[in-house]
């Protein structure tokens, strides 16, 4: 089908491309192969659904700045952990989240969730042309109102962003320590707030040698689980000189736990062009050697191990490790 133009209504050449492009996006939107999203923003429904949530929101949230076209929102909270790469764990937010500049007018957007609170410069960011607020800012209120489980999550990623170093897989103590300092300082500027007790208590836990939201949430639940806190990113001897990282070591039970995500296998980045087939075999060569020289079995745990304590204890039980006596569940 073509769409007929009168030389009235379009008086150039380059007119008639765009009407006849913006009919053609109307067609693929009729057949469901496209999907709008709010302002200009257009992603084959393929495209969309391949995408994690982080980075969906962070397309709506570009959107809405774009449509909003002023100076006096600031992409916050949830939002602000989207536009600054970090997880959003089992958090789908339904409204972009932006705190208004000390004077700002307002008016209500029914995709849009507006927070009144202190906004200094220094609080303000640029990410890839977004004003957000700053990595630090973001984490303090982002732990204060998550989940959690997500609460945890942003927190350690945003250790492991600046203290972390993926070349040398070392971690530099002195930089988190520093970030952490800097958060508390700002907890502690914060008598009263909203979340602040779970705040607190999330930063006591955070650590940024966790390798992703599904190293968090399990770390988590086998501190809730009663276990002794895990020792993280665990070196052991391999053959040949070789060295082996273990994700997590309980020494109160004498276990290696790790987590496995899909990406590992399937994921381009992680997997070097090898075949999954490949990488379990070399996932197993390693376990048997490790259990071998240490006398420590391996648990392991996958996403829908994270739905819940319950299915992430009872995964434990089924490895055969050892649960806190008051924590025992039945199989």
């Amino acid at each position: 089908m073509t769409l007929e133009i009168m030389p009235a209504e379009l008086q150039s050449s380059e007119q008639f491309a765009r009407e006849q492009a913006r009919f053609e996006v109307r067609q693929r939107l009729a057949r469901g192969t496209l999907v709008r999203l709010h302002g200009q923003w257009e992603l084959t429904a393929q495209e969309y659904a391949s995408l994690y949530a982080e980075e969906r929101h962070r397309i709506e949230v570009a959107s809405i700045a774009r449509a909003m076209r002023t100076d006096a929102a600031v992409v916050s909270y949830a939002s602000a952990v989207a536009v600054h790469g970090l997880p959003l764990f089992r958090t789908r937010p339904r409204r972009v989240h932006v705190t208004m500049r000390a004077g700002a007018a307002t008016r209500s957007h029914p995709a849009v969730f507006r927070h009144r609170d202190s906004l200094p410069e220094e609080d303000v960011a640029s990410v890839g042309g977004l004003a957000v607020t700053s990595l630090e800012r973001t984490v303090v209120d982002a732990i204060r109102v998550l989940r959690l489980e997500a609460a945890l999550a942003v927190a350690d990623a945003a250790l492991h962003r600046v203290a972390w170093d993926d070349s040398t897989r070392q971690y530099d103590e002195y930089a988190a320590d520093r970030m952490l300092m800097r958060l508390w300082q700002r907890l502690f500027r914060m008598p009263g707030a909203r979340g602040i007790r779970q705040a607190r208590w999330v930063l006591e836990l955070a650590d940024g040698r966790a390798d992703g939201p599904g190293e968090s949430v399990g770390r988590l639940y086998l501190l809730l689980l009663g276990f002794a806190r895990p020792r993280l990113q665990v070196a052991a001897p391999g053959p040949n000189g070789s060295v082996y990282r273990m994700d997590a070591a309980l020494d109160d039970v004498g276990v290696w736990w790790e987590f496995d995500g899909i990406g590992k296998y399937l994921d381009p980045e992680m997997t070097g062009g090898r075949d999954p087939s490949e990488i379990l075999e070399r996932q197993r060569r390693r376990q048997e050697w490790v259990t071998a020289t240490t006398g420590w079995p391996f648990a392991r745990c996958q996403w829908a191990h994270l739905e819940s304590l319950t299915a992430f204890a009872l995964k434990l039980q089924a490895d055969e490790v050892p649960l806190p006596r008051a924590h025992v569940l039945p199989l």
